[in-house]
């Protein structure tokens, strides 16, 4: 009998994920999933994928989908926000079935196994780094009717009442090893899913990734599973899966999620190059750094279908960035805006409220900061130290820290620098998006665009409700006044439970 496979991203709501945000918040597939089925199917399993996260399913809901498919092996990858209902789904799973073998895998897990393992007892194997080759391993294992094995490079299992970590898998070096993404597995796609509104312009669209790994040292960001060695598929495979995505799916626009998607000028060439010889028509979007483009960059991108690019500008003050590690200086930020513009592509903005070290003087900077760069659109998020970033280990030295995993979601105010409120923060990110939006030219903007494509009328009516409802909620006051001594987070969680995907 064939061996029943289930791959489940995390049942956690919008509302979970976004809060205030959810209105706008995206439905994108959880691109792990894909890439994990098309390794179950490689094995000759029958897989199946239920991705709660981007379906709005609730725990119950996803349980009772997966007792009626009966798997053996069930893998859920979830970000640290999403940690506490996959625990509890694994137990769920557990209640139905003591048998299924229940694998939890993510960024999450990876930086914290012995604890993830010791707080949810119903997962039985933690995947920890890159999943494919372990996952592979993991269920040659069970179709041949054994067990885990119990030193399986990549894993941590319990055994004797404490929790064993093996050491860590190789990382894959040539990625075009791997199958083609099984977009088939998931239910209703493409049409089904949609990013936020303003990285759309065509449908149906679709996102994924062609590089892992990261070598800058941003002391925000996590790389405990791809680690500092960038590793891409060629630019050859990359064109086949956005003509794979094409063809047979009618894909007319990408989001590629590459964390930067510009390192090597050289792929970037020869990458648009091919897609503009596939004559796919697609259109594509992208996240990039400063420091990694040139006018000639952008401009070849743009002639290949390119037509949005985001950049983490994080802060307005360089000491922060300095201490960030970011890497970056301002005026190549305001010089890689400018030749984005130039090059006819639009342009988001990334910031962060909360850095340690911030003062009124940073958050001054940073909103002028955004105000001045020719921007088409900002995000403004708190400041989250997640478990594996070089910031969670030192958190405690600048502020308050709540080890909320449900919180941690980069929209929550979980950290608290020292000399601030949580009010404090909250008021300066939504003064910081009312300045950004409500000025004539973008509301300007924004309308022609409705008008020039009606199909973004629903989502981004939505998104500026959203925004109101925000907005709504700064209370009175002025945010950039002087810090006071009283500090405060909120309540740790309950579960006492620690970006991840």
């Amino acid at each position: 009998m064939t061996l029943r496979v289930a791959l489940v991203s995390a049942p956690i709501s919008l509302e979970e994920r976004y809060g205030g945000f959810a209105g706008a918040g995206n439905t994108e597939p959880t691109f792990a999933l894909v890439c994990l089925a098309a390794v179950a199917r490689r094995e000759g399993m029958d897989v199946r994928i239920v991705d709660a996260a981007a379906e709005n399913l609730s725990i119950e809901q996803t349980a009772a989908e997966l007792k009626e498919f009966r798997p053996r092996v069930v893998g859920i990858s979830a970000t640290t926000a999403g940690i506490v209902a996959s625990g509890r789904l694994a137990e769920r799973l557990k209640e139905s079935d003591a048998e299924v073998l229940t694998l939890i895998g993510g960024c999450h897990v990876t930086a914290l196994p012995e604890e993830t393992l010791a707080e949810f007892p119903g997962f039985d194997v933690a995947v920890v780094g890159e999943g494919e080759e372990t996952f592979g391993e993991i269920l040659r294992a069970a179709d041949n009717g054994g067990t885990v094995p119990g030193d399986l490079p990549g894993t941590a299992q319990r055994q004797n009442g404490r929790v064993l970590l093996n050491p860590r898998r190789p990382l894959i070096d040539d990625l075009d090893t791997l199958p083609l993404p099984a977009w088939e597995l998931l239910r209703g796609f493409p049409g089904s899913f949609l990013p936020s509104p303003a990285r759309m312009r065509r449908f149906p669209c679709a996102s994924l990734v062609f590089a892992r790994g990261c070598p800058n040292q941003c002391r925000f960001c996590d790389r405990s599973v791809f680690g500092n060695k960038v590793r891409s598929y060629s630019p050859a495979y990359a064109v086949a899966m956005a003509t794979d995505l094409a063809d047979r799916f009618g894909v007319r626009e990408l989001l590629i999620e590459d964390d930067t998607f510009i390192l090597s000028a050289a792929w970037v060439r020869e990458f648009c190059a091919r897609l503009i010889a596939a004559g796919t028509g697609i259109s594509w979007s992208c996240l990039g750094r400063a420091d990694r483009v040139t006018p000639e960059i952008l401009q070849q991108m743009r002639a290949a279908g390119c037509w949005h690019i985001s950049y983490g500008i994080e802060s307005g003050d360089q000491s922060i960035l300095d201490a960030m590690r970011k890497g970056e200086s301002l005026a190549r930020i305001e010089d890689a805006v400018r030749w984005s513009r130039e090059a006819g592509l639009k342009t988001k903005g990334f910031f962060m409220i909360g850095f340690p070290g911030e003062t009124p003087e940073s958050l001054r900077r940073t909103k002028e900061l955004a105000l001045r760069l020719p921007l088409d659109d900002i995000s403004g998020m708190q400041v989250t130290p997640f478990p594996g970033t070089a910031l969670y280990a030192c958190a405690a030295e600048y502020g308050a820290l709540a080890k909320d995993w449900r919180g941690m979601n980069t929209l929550s105010t979980v950290f608290v620098p020292r000399g601030f409120t949580r009010e404090d923060l909250e008021r300066a990110r939504a003064e910081l998006l009312a300045a950004f939006y409500f000025r004539p030219a973008v509301l300007l903007r924004k309308g022609m665009a409705v008008l020039a494509n009606p199909r973004l009328w629903v989502p981004m009516a939505r998104a500026f409700g959203v925004l109101l409802k925000i907005l709504g909620k700064r209370g009175g006051g002025r945010a950039h006044r002087r810090p006071r001594d009283r500090r405060r987070t909120g309540s740790p969680s309950d579960e006492n439970a620690g970006k991840h995907e």
